[in-house]
């Protein structure tokens, strides 16, 4: 009887933690949707850390990432993770990942990548990514690809969309995209936008729209936005208008704001 108690005990509270973790989720999606902030968000957070605790729940490794996950500053998240170090909860990959997202510069970053490397974890794609925000050109870029088959590490959609957001021209924006289709790398909505965003001109802006359509990608207000920025003259603002209109999607303020002013400033 007593193993039995014990087992219901464990089941009831691995349901809880489970709970508790998509309840921080759960606020992250709430924030994103900008119905709460990120204050909010945490004072929420320690709440249901009370809670549970309260409740004789350890935390996990996934909850603590999850909670970290809700910070907007480093140290923010630095302050959180000595809380569950009382707990003796395990930093994990996905834990340095969110401290170098949040790292202020590089310096910071690496020195949290060889703090990852001293535990004895293995850095992934998304750590690896973490450091395109540092890379100032398309070279710098590629040498932090090469860099990943060091750590046994692949590129990603994020990757490629990271490098996309450094060419200068179309050559290296078709290199890319040829790299990503030999290797099987999805290209997705925000790749498109970023080849649309960085168009030399209106109308390659126009031709990778085409494409985004062609491999039946749907493209989103963000996306006539972004074309909309490339139209210099009347026809090309009149072409974008009908884009839209064919997509049937509804505008919002960022467009009506820059149709106002690309329509009447032509």
């Amino acid at each position: 009887r007593h193993f039995l108690n014990q087992k219901m005990t464990n089941t009831t509270t691995k349901k809880i933690a489970q709970k508790w973790r998509q309840d921080l989720l759960d606020l992250k999606e709430r924030v994103k949707q900008k119905q709460l902030n990120t204050e909010q968000a945490l004072m929420t957070a320690q709440k249901l850390k009370k809670d549970n605790k309260e409740k004789s729940v350890k935390p996990n490794f996934d909850i603590q990432n999850a909670h970290i996950q809700l910070c907007d500053t480093l140290e923010q998240a630095k302050k959180i993770l000595d809380e569950y170090r009382i707990d003796s909860v395990p930093l994990t990959t996905t834990t340095f990942n969110i401290l170098i997202s949040l790292s202020p510069d590089q310096t910071t970053a690496t020195s949290y990548f060889n703090k990852l490397l001293n535990l004895g974890l293995k850095p992934n794609t998304y750590t690896l990514n973490g450091f395109t925000a540092y890379c100032k050109t398309v070279e710098e870029g590629r040498e932090l690809i090469r860099s990943m088959n060091k750590y046994e590490v692949k590129p990603n959609t994020q990757t490629y969309n990271a490098l996309l957001s450094l060419t200068t021209n179309d050559n290296q924006r078709a290199e890319i995209i040829t790299a990503m289709e030999d290797q099987g790398i999805e290209i997705n909505l925000v790749t498109f936008n970023t080849l649309i965003s960085r168009s030399t001109t209106f109308k390659n802006a126009v031709n990778y729209y085409q494409d985004l359509k062609l491999r039946n990608i749907k493209p989103t207000i963000n996306t006539f936005i972004t074309l909309l920025k490339k139209a210099t003259t009347k026809s090309e603002i009149i072409q974008t208008e009908q884009l839209l209109k064919d997509e049937s999607i509804k505008t919002n303020n960022n467009w009506d704001r820059l149709h106002n002013s690309k329509k009447y400033g032509c």
